[in-house]
């Protein structure tokens, strides 16, 4: 599959019905780092009501121009069809075996593709970055963190099938801030947990950033993302892209495995990754 992306002239890079927003993107992410440079290639996030785990909006809305500007005008015919995931280092548990300089080259190589291809257009989730940017984590030591509701779904998605708890990460970023040597220092949490949120204000008081008014979940419940339709919509999709871009402007990344991260880790390779345990 990924030969035939590699040689195609069109390529058509669908939604991943079961997957979520970032997942998504990585997928798009796979598919224009592997085309040929003279390649048509066209992002169809069309919503088509068969999604199991992406319902950003209502059926007939197009997330991606939503969100991205487009790569290209819609393909018919012979184009090829980026349906599967290509890059095995992205997904599932795969992404744990690059550590070191190979994680290194491979978050600067895909770096790169994103910097010239993957363009975000929608003037909400930039105006939001820049302002909370700005104001509380330019210019500071920044803890970035990204919790995942613990579910038995998320705790698969993990090497070691479980997810680090709540007291883990907050050890964590404790550590982080006391080897930082420096009065100046904020935390940023992006989660789904519903839980997460008021025991990170408790350890981290007014240096504790988390946007308001962002969809979480408990442990017994699926992923926000995976909510009947009606109960997203496309903010919810901003929300989500909005909390990415910030991980990504952090010093530190503190984090189990995701796409969020992953995509965060990418953004920015110069962001320290620790993954808690």
């Amino acid at each position: 599959e990924s030969i035939r992306v590699g040689v195609a002239e069109d390529v058509l890079i669908p939604c991943l019905g079961t997957e979520g927003l970032l997942a998504n993107v990585l997928h798009v992410l796979e598919g224009i780092h592997r085309v040929r440079p003279d390649a048509r290639v066209h992002v169809d996030w069309v919503l088509t009501g068969a999604e199991e785990g992406f319902r950003y909006g209502e059926v007939g809305e197009d997330v991606w121009a939503h969100l991205f500007r487009a790569l290209g005008s819609c393909l018919q015919g012979t184009s090829v069809r980026a349906a599967s995931a290509l890059d095995f280092a992205f997904w599932g548990t795969g992404k744990e075996y690059l550590t070191g300089r190979a994680l290194n080259q491979h978050r600067n190589v895909y770096n790169r593709t994103l910097a010239a291809r993957m363009e975000i257009i929608n003037q909400r989730v930039r105006n939001e970055v820049k302002d909370v940017d700005s104001r509380a984590l330019s210019g500071r030591f920044s803890v970035g963190v990204h919790r995942r509701v613990g579910n038995p779904k998320v705790a698969n998605c993990q090497s070691d099938g479980t997810v680090p708890s709540i007291e883990c990460f907050i050890e964590c970023i404790r550590e982080k801030i006391r080897g930082s040597r420096t009065a100046d220092w904020k935390i940023f949490l992006a989660s789904d947990d519903v839980q997460a949120v008021p025991l990170f204000q408790q350890a981290f008081g007014d240096r504790l950033i988390v946007r308001d008014h962002v969809q979480r979940t408990v442990a017994d419940e699926p992923e926000v993302h995976y909510r009947n339709w009606g109960q997203l919509s496309l903010v919810d999709a901003e929300d989500v892209l909005i909390d990415t871009l910030l991980l990504a402007r952090c010093k530190v990344l503190v984090h189990a495995s995701s796409s969020i991260s992953t995509f965060a880790s990418l953004l920015n390779p110069a962001l320290d990754l620790v993954r808690v345990a």
